[in-house]
């Protein structure tokens, strides 16, 4: 399965309260974990991550200690599980690692697992247990789950799909174009693990993230210095194939010129890239009222929102726009009013109804006059 259905199926037992234990199995730098982080944030769980490879099974499975009295033993739970007092009352406990850790801190994890307690410590009602490793063949340390153990977990093994990477992660998080365009080109090489096999440096999407990273802070990959960390981060074989690709084919316009002043690319799949980063830059508004922007924030919002009505056809300002609203809605439709342009004015009045701001062209008109009017 892919990870965004790896992801409806916890958030299938969630939204249904079902807290049977859930394992993921899947190739390092696939984002296994950065989806149940993801998840929690959806739903306000706070998430627990506990890297089980990293600890023994005292730490996990917790102390006996002798009474005041010293008549009988007490048992001390480890701090680190989770505590309602503390944590609130919805968290996911991530057992990572959970394939890479030895037998006895998988013994010990059995009981958390299959009871949701260890001696006297019981799981809060609220918390869901997830558990996260590698596969076998994933040329990393593998030490196969007890049969008892295994059997108490609902086990899907997720596999790298990059239009998926792609639409909810790349295009979201404002991923170098560089990257995208090189791996819609190649598609196989967002992870090449098995075809590197044997060797310590493969691609993943983690690493094709941090390829990006690096290729925001300079993107002249004819530099000694880019092409050596890029291929320190993905391999020789694929580092080589993308800097001679980097050198070969047309540049994608970045979001940062066409904000200042470059001329927006012509084929549709490098205007998606674009729309894209644009609103991706906009992505501190989550969360916030108008209030509660910086002027520096207020003024690359305006900057980006102007910049939706410099593409070449109304579709993509109309999905632009849609998805700054999305990031929230009423803050956004603040922005665009005190955006005073008469293209953003013209443009709202008659497509208004298409981004949903208003289900009245007319309530639009109206509204805009009337900002307008007391300016």
């Amino acid at each position: 399965m892919t990870l965004r259905e790896f992801g409806e199926c916890v958030e299938f037992n969630i939204t249904h309260n079902i807290k049977h234990a859930i394992l993921g199995l899947g190739a390092p730098g696939v984002g296994k974990s950065q989806i149940i982080r993801q998840i929690g944030k959806k739903f306000g769980y706070k998430v627990i991550d506990i890297r089980l490879a990293q600890m023994s099974e005292v730490e996990i499975g917790g102390l006996i200690y002798p009474n005041e009295s010293r008549t009988k033993t007490v048992w001390l739970a480890p701090d680190i599980l989770p505590n309602e007092e503390r944590d609130g009352k919805n968290t996911i406990l991530l057992l990572d690692e959970l394939t890479s850790c030895t037998k006895r801190v998988q013994v010990a994890a059995y009981q958390l697992i299959l009871d949701r307690r260890i001696g006297e410590y019981q799981l809060p009602e609220g918390t869901f247990v997830v558990g996260l490793g590698n596969r076998e063949d994933d040329d990393g340390v593998y030490i196969q789950l007890a049969g008892p153990l295994a059997d108490r977990f609902e086990i899907h093994f997720i596999e790298p799909n990059f239009e998926e990477w792609k639409n909810d992660f790349a295009l979201k998080t404002g991923v170098h174009p560089s990257v995208i365009q090189y791996l819609s080109f190649k598609p196989s090489a967002l992870h090449n693990q098995k075809d590197e096999a044997g060797k310590m440096v493969f691609a993943t999407p983690r690493s094709w993230t941090r390829v990006s990273e690096i290729l925001k802070m300079d993107s002249d990959v004819n530099k000694a210095v880019i092409r050596h960390k890029i291929i320190g981060n993905v391999g020789e074989t694929e580092g080589l194939q993308f800097v001679e690709f980097c050198r070969t084919h047309p540049r994608i316009v970045t979001a940062d010129e066409f904000l200042n002043g470059a001329a927006a690319p012509k084929k549709p799949e490098e205007l998606n890239i674009l729309v894209n980063s644009l609103a991706g830059r906009l992505n501190f508004l989550k969360g916030k009222t108008v209030d509660m922007l910086t002027a520096e924030q207020k003024e690359e919002a305006s900057r980006v929102i102007l910049s939706m009505f410099r593409l070449p056809k109304a579709e993509y300002t109309v999905v632009g726009l849609r998805q700054i609203l999305e990031l929230n809605r009423e803050t956004a439709k603040r922005l665009f009013l005190e955006t005073d342009d008469p293209r953003i004015n013209k443009f709202l009045t008659a497509n208004g109804y298409m981004l949903g701001t208003d289900s009245s062209q007319g309530r639009i008109k109206q509204m805009l006059d009337k900002w307008i009017g007391g300016h």
